[in-house]
């Protein structure tokens, strides 16, 4: 989902999928579990980071904004695909990842359809098409360097769904996760019984598609997949990664690593330790 620090638009979003089962039922709802931000707070400047705006068309015409950011020093050869939480938009979320490029990795950072500067709304299954518009312009403009998605809390859920269909045909390597959640309808039910408020909307939460649930795509995965969760996360259980990972682990094919994090919600590249240990599985595809 979102940050720690934006942990109030996740409560938010419960209200507003509870009404709309009011008003239209469940067929239109999943917009309501992003919540996007058009301004940005920061831009790679701010960091002295060199970027690229790129603008991308999904599939169905909608224009959307990523930055590419180059890697610095030795370059790897690795393109991390960064797919961000469901708040604000990659001005705050990128902070998350900016280590990776002064380790030589390249970074294309997306923001969804509505998010930033991108247009349109976001809804699933929509925004599948943003990830394969981003997918497919690293192909096309970097097709000899490795492929590597690295989704946090809601953006690990739309990379496990991504990847289970698309890993061959884009030849994604590995699969970096920062605390995801096993279903929108489970992560929806946790947050309700947070008060009592919250708790008169927990019967409507049976009614959360469950199309695009990460425990019913995880074990078709068979890359490199590295895995993180911190026992402190406050907006999505830790339950909810270790549950993805024993699942993961049910196909004997899988390459599943994980790491215990630390900290609140996808705060997990805050510390030295776990950025090398995510920086060495990116670079070997294999975990230490």
């Amino acid at each position: 989902m979102c940050s720690g620090i934006i942990k109030r638009p996740l409560s938010k979003l419960i209200v507003l999928v509870a009404a709309s089962f009011l008003l239209v039922g469940c067929s239109s709802t999943t917009s309501f579990f992003f919540y996007p931000q058009t301004r940005w707070v920061s831009t790679p400047e701010d960091v002295v980071q060199p970027y690229t705006n790129v603008i991308l068309t999904a599939q169905d015409g909608t224009r959307l904004h990523s930055w590419w950011l180059p890697a610095q020093g030795e370059d790897k050869k690795i393109v991390v695909l960064y797919l961000h939480g469901n708040a604000q938009n990659i001005s705050t979320h990128s902070h998350s990842i900016y280590w990776l490029v002064k380790q030589g990795i390249n970074v294309l950072a997306l923001d969804y359809r509505g998010f930033g500067a991108s247009q349109g709304e976001a809804s699933l299954p929509d925004i599948f098409q943003d990830i394969e518009s981003a997918t497919i312009w690293i192909r096309q403009q970097h097709p000899n360097k490795r492929l590597v998605i690295l989704g946090q809390s809601i953006g690990a859920a739309l990379a496990i769904d991504f990847t289970a269909k698309a890993a061959e045909r884009y030849q994604i390597e590995a699969l970096v996760l920062d605390a995801p959640f096993e279903s929108f309808a489970g992560v929806a039910r946790d947050v309700t019984r947070q008060n009592m408020i919250s708790m008169l909307l927990y019967p409507f939460t049976v009614l959360v598609p469950d199309t695009w649930d990460p425990i019913d795509r995880i074990a078709e995965i068979s890359l490199p997949t590295l895995m993180m969760h911190s026992p402190d996360d406050g907006v999505v259980p830790y339950r909810h990664g270790l549950q993805l990972f024993h699942k993961l682990q049910t196909n004997p094919k899988a390459q599943g690593c994980w790491i215990t994090s630390r900290g609140a919600h996808i705060a997990s590249f805050a510390y030295e330790d776990i950025r090398l240990a995510t920086l060495q599985f990116i670079e070997e595809n294999k975990c230490h």
